[in-house]
């Protein structure tokens, strides 16, 4: 069975951690990718890391719950080759390391060892987050042919997280042994993983027998983990830590959002807000068009745009479906200022937008945008006053900028390429920016050319707050 950092003594655990440290700092025996001259030879590449004793993707000598990680992200990554091949996935070996943990008996002998940790190991990244909350994914192994578990194994998985979900939360995670307590309330990025296990992206039950606990709390300790501000002096890994989670934890919200109180909605309304609000702020690179995965640097990259852009995607800013999930409400109880016929424009023809209160932007269009597609037809963009957020239709514009002009092709973990479908899923031509200089004039020719102008204008989440409509006399 597995062995955790509390059941080795102190001084081989920090005696490892040691060697470590230095095998990073030399780079020693670290696994270089070489130049792939087609897809097959980096297939084959990949494939020759498996360990022909354990199956994993994983040197043996480290303990047996870190097997998981990365042998579910070599798979995940071996699929989508072998799918650009042409060929089915089939790996060198047999997953022989599951093999250990393939009974209910000992899969509940390996969750109970995993599940709670002594004082010295709390201080640590818990075993808890890679050894269960990768777990959950076994189906990975399932889908490729490379491995099956009984219908009692899957039982059992699921009524031992049932059981180990914390009632005051909502939450999974480690538990400090002795006392029961579960560390910092729970993890956010296990329980996002977990959480799938028993609901669907739309928030129904997959299990009548398991159905999900504690949702209301489960919810408010969603938002409190999600205004935790921004870590200072953070290093890469704690930076990289806080973005993701970020994003797991408004999926993790969306899928309880039919259950959500509307004091509840609120507040995730606004602790989003901020994340945007900061995303921006902190890490765009405006001369660039990109992102940066530091705050405060200026240089954009890969990695940094696509976690921007993976935050925006789940908060509903790139995704309108999205959007209408969240805010189906606001969509229904646009303020319509009505129709208004001119012959010639002028600034008093506009006063009425000193009404229009808490606009991010204001976009123009010829003619009525369809009602589930606001982002085609925008010809225009005005914002009103100052602000970093970025309307979609400048966005993608200025991500499109920065991807055209990168040497960038991959990241440590984004591709160019994955960035680019990203934007194009949503396609929004390039529009006009306008000023308090231009606008006018803008508006005018719009008008004399189709005899029609509309205005609509969006908070800082893309959400449609106000309409009107000019007709020509």
């Amino acid at each position: 069975m597995p062995i955790t950092l509390t059941k080795v003594s102190s001084i081989t655990a920090f005696s490892k951690l040691e060697d470590l440290h230095k095998q990073y700092l030399s780079k020693q025996d670290l696994i270089k990718i070489p130049q792939f001259s087609d897809k097959k030879e980096e297939l084959d590449f990949y494939l020759n890391l498996q360990n022909p004793r354990t199956g994993a993707f994983m040197d043996e000598n480290y303990p047996y719950f870190t097997y998981l990680a990365p042998t579910l992200n070599m798979i995940e990554h071996l699929e989508i080759l072998s799918k650009e091949v042409g060929q089915p996935l089939k790996l060198k070996y047999p997953l022989k390391f599951l093999d250990q943990i393939n009974s209910p008996e000992s899969l509940n002998s390996y969750l109970d060892d995993l599940s709670s940790v002594g004082k010295l190991a709390s201080k640590f990244k818990a075993p808890y987050i890679a050894g269960i909350g990768e777990l959950v994914y076994y189906e990975e192994f399932e889908r490729n042919g490379l491995y099956s578990f009984s219908p009692e194994w899957k039982q059992a998985l699921l009524k031992w997280l049932d059981q180990h979900q914390d009632n005051k939360t909502g939450y999974w995670g480690p538990q400090l042994r002795g006392n029961g307590q579960l560390l910092n309330s729970g993890d956010l990025g296990c329980t996002f993983r977990i959480v799938k296990m028993f609901i669907d992206e739309k928030g129904k039950n997959l299990n009548p027998e398991f159905p999900l606990r504690y949702k209301e709390q489960l919810f408010e300790t969603t938002l409190k983990k999600l205004s935790v501000p921004m870590p200072q002096d953070a290093d890469s890994d704690e930076m990289h830590d806080w973005s993701i989670t970020r994003s797991q934890g408004i999926e993790l919200l969306a899928e309880l959002w039919s259950s959500a109180a509307t004091e509840q909605r609120a507040s995730a309304k606004r602790m989003m807000e901020d994340l945007v609000m900061n995303r921006f702020e902190q890490f765009y690179v405006s001369a660039q068009g990109g992102f940066s995965l530091y705050p405060g640097s200026k240089e954009a990259d890969l990695d940094g745009s696509q976690t921007a852009l993976n935050l925006l995607d789940k908060v509903g800013i790139l995704s309108p479906e999205r959007k209408r999930e969240f805010w189906e409400a606001d969509f229904r109880n646009i303020s319509d200022f009505g129709i208004r016929k001119v012959s010639d424009l002028n600034e008093s023809d506009f006063s009425f937008l000193e009404n229009w209160t808490g606009i991010n932007s204001i976009r123009f269009y010829a003619s009525a945008p369809p009602a589930d597609n606001y982002e085609s037809g925008i010809l225009g963009l005005l914002y009103p006053r100052q602000t970093q957020i970025l309307d979609v239709s400048d966005l993608c514009n200025n991500v499109n900028r920065y991807l055209n002009h990168t040497k960038q092709t991959y990241g440590m973990w984004a591709s160019k390429n994955e960035i680019d479908q990203q934007i194009r899923s949503l396609y929004v031509k390039p529009v006009s920016i306008l000023d308090k200089q231009t606008y006018l004039g803008f508006a005018n020719d719009l008008l004399k050319k189709n005899n029609k102008l509309f205005l609509i204008g969006f908070d800082a989440l893309g959400i449609p707050k106000y309409r009107v409509e000019f007709s020509a006399e």
